[in-house]
């Protein structure tokens, strides 16, 4: 998988995670605290972040290795 994909999957999670934001605001935090929408709704968020993270820690590995490839020329 290449960089340039790796970034746009990360920028597709990163609208879901809004859209899931954006619908927790909506509700009243009380009530929908107690409903287990707001339970789903949060832990689809988490995978979601956890993901994010997981996709940008590869084109950090990525970044490095190109680094670390340039650096071996000089």
């Amino acid at each position: 998988m290449d960089t340039e994909t790796v970034l746009k999957i990360i920028a597709m999670l990163d609208t879901r995670v809004a859209i899931l934001n954006a619908q927790m605001a909506e509700h009243d935090k009380a009530k929908y605290k107690q409903d287990e929408d707001y339970f789903l709704t949060l832990a689809q968020r988490d995978v979601l972040e956890d993901f994010i993270d997981t996709l940008q820690e590869y084109i950090h590995s990525l970044q490095n290795a190109v680094e670390n490839e340039m650096n071996r020329g000089e």
